[in-house]
Formats: structure tokens, C-alpha cells, sequence
């Protein structure tokens, strides 16, 4: 009888770790799909923190993250360097979506969205719903992971490729990558957290509360010169005209053909810049830019105390690169 235990007990067990096994193996991307739906679904409120390092023209950059997300739509996103200084903050709310940056008391607002060709880097909903979405993807399976590489559609004249991992039990992000067209990888954010459970009050999305993050005290930068920033990138064909530098405000121009463009920098003024109509929200990795609609359109942006205003007729893609390319130029 004893026996007979023994074997019923090491049989069970058996068909324990053979149903394990086959259920691990069933893992297919059908089921992750599945599942990703019903995370999206029942996905109403995260914070999430993570690391990300931007390499772009020679340039390494880290950036720490931390992002709040409240159902229906409320978040906010905090971009902080490399010594934990708050620098930029992007938070949605019932009036319109604010970039605000808290050293220089500055902030935008205006009515719109993120830009649809960028892919998504810190709100994982969007995530889930690029996967969901793409005609285009690949998905792999190793030990504790799941990944899809993804191709960017619209094409983007920057990126190439997004690649997503995820935990394999819980489908958490664990690292987002993305890539060029070359395949070298420009950007990637490794999460350091994600809690499902946390929970904000509106207060918590209110941009005066961002503000509030900087120094009481007027910046030594404000009255100090910056000299002439300038792109390191432009379009084939593209050229700079002229450049005047008055007043501390710097003006450059440039053409391509027939085509023109307006570059602006000068110290911001500390005060909340309503934008009309609408416009896009787009992530120049760790630096969030807006851009107005139109024909002939406006990037704006800040970095290093300097706030810059692209105008011209290229697309937001290219004006994107331009930015980026402003990022390792130091003032002449």
C-alpha cells in the first residue's frame, strides 16, 4: 500500500512538471497577444521608473524617468539627468497637455496629442496598443522574456525599428529600444519598476505642482550669454543664409531650394505659453518638443536654459533631427 502512495505521489508529480512544461512551451505570440488585450484593458492607473540612454551623433545622454498614469487619459511624465535634477515634465490634464520645465518656470499648453509616427517610450498603454497594431512585427521567446520588434510605420527618416521586451509571466515592460535605419541603437529604456496598484488624486496632475520642482531663486544663466547654437544636421541641399544675434535672441536662417527655415533661441521668459489650435507632442529622447499644425509649422522646445523655435515647411520628422542635432553644438 505504501508503495502504491509512492508511485500515485511521483506519478502526480510527473504530470505536474509535464503540464508546466507544455504550458511554458504554449507561450505562443497568439496567447501573448491575448493576454497583452486583456492587460490593456484592465491597465487604469501605473507609475512606472526606468533609465534611459540616448546615443545620437556621437552623443551619450541618461536620463531618469518617472512616469503616473490615471485613467482616462491623466499623466504625468518626469524627465530628470544624470544627477537626478528634474528638467522637464510633460503631464495631461482636463485643460490640455503641459511641457513644463521646472529651473526655468517655464511652461507650454496647448490641445492635442502625441505624435502617431513616433512610437511610445513612457506611457505603457501605448505601447500594448503599437504591438497590438503593427502589420509589421516579430516575436521571439527566450528564458523570463517575450520580445516584438516592430517597424516603424509611418516611416521615420530617424528610426528604423522599436523593440519591446517584456516580462514573460506578468508582460510588464522590462526595455524598450529603439533603433535607426542602420539597426545602431539610439535609444534605450530599461524599467526599473512597475506598480499596477499605485493610485493619484488630480492634484497630482496639476503643472503648478511641477513648477514648484525648480529653484526659488533666479537662475545665474538668465542674464548670461549663450552664444550661437547651431545644427549639426540639416537636409541634403540645406544651407544657412544668415544668422543675427541681437538683444539675446539669436535668429538663423536656412534654405533648401525653395523651401526656408527660421531657427530661434533666446533665454525663456518665465511665464505659461498657451499655444493655439492644436498641435503634437514629440519626445526628441528626454527633451519633449511641440509642434504646431499647418502648412508652415513651429517646433518649440528647451534644453540647457535655452529655448528654441524652428519655423519652416519641412515635416515634423525632419525638424525632429534638426533638433536633435542641436543637442552636441555648443554656443559659438
Amino acid at each position: 500500500m505504501a508503495m502504491r502512495r509512492i508511485r500515485a505521489a511521483l506519478w502526480t508529480a510527473m504530470c505536474v512538471l509535464l503540464l508546466t512544461a507544455v504550458a511554458g512551451c504554449g507561450r505562443t505570440e497568439g496567447s501573448v497577444l491575448n493576454d497583452l488585450r486583456n492587460l490593456r484593458d484592465s491597465l487604469k492607473h501605473y507609475r512606472s521608473v526606468a533609465v534611459m540612454n540616448v546615443k545620437t551623433q556621437g552623443l551619450e545622454q541618461v536620463y531618469h524617468i518617472e512616469t503616473w498614469y490615471q485613467e482616462p487619459n491623466y499623466y504625468r511624465i518626469q524627465l530628470a539627468d544624470s544627477r537626478g535634477q528634474v528638467q522637464q515634465v510633460v503631464i495631461r490634464n482636463d485643460q490640455g497637455i503641459y511641457i513644463v520645465s521646472p529651473p526655468l518656470k517655464k511652461s507650454f499648453r496647448f490641445n492635442g496629442d502625441w505624435a502617431d509616427n513616433q512610437g511610445h517610450l513612457y506611457l505603457f498603454g501605448s505601447v500594448i496598443d503599437r504591438i497590438l497594431q503593427s502589420p509589421n512585427r516579430t516575436y521571439t521567446r527566450e528564458k523570463g522574456t517575450v520580445t516584438f520588434d516592430l517597424t516603424m510605420k509611418p516611416d521615420n527618416p530617424l528610426i528604423g525599428k522599436q523593440r519591446v521586451i517584456l516580462d514573460d509571466r506578468t508582460l510588464y515592460p522590462k526595455q524598450i529600444a529603439f533603433f535607426d535605419r542602420q539597426n545602431h541603437e539610439l535609444v534605450t529604456v530599461q524599467f526599473q519598476q512597475f506598480d499596477p496598484g499605485a493610485t493619484f488624486k488630480a492634484s497630482d496632475f496639476d503643472p503648478q505642482q511641477a513648477l514648484a520642482l525648480g529653484p526659488k531663486d533666479e537662475p545665474t544663466w538668465a542674464s548670461e550669454p549663450f552664444g550661437v547654437i547651431e545644427p549639426t544636421w540639416l537636409p541634403q541641399g540645406w544651407s544657412r543664409t544668415d544668422v543675427q544675434d541681437s538683444g539675446g535672441t539669436v535668429i538663423l536662417r536656412y534654405r533648401g531650394g525653395a523651401e526656408g527655415l527660421t531657427l530661434t533661441e533666446a533665454h525663456p521668459v518665465r511665464t505659461e505659453t498657451a499655444l493655439p489650435g492644436r498641435a503634437e507632442l514629440w519626445d526628441l529622447f528626454g527633451v519633449p518638443a511641440v509642434v504646431t499644425e499647418g502648412n508652415v509649422r513651429t517646433m518649440y522646445w528647451t534644453r540647457d536654459g535655452v529655448q528654441f523655435a524652428m519655423t519652416g515647411a519641412l515635416s515634423p520628422e525632419y525638424m525632429a533631427r534638426i533638433a536633435i542635432s542641436t543637442f552636441d553644438a555648443s554656443g559659438k
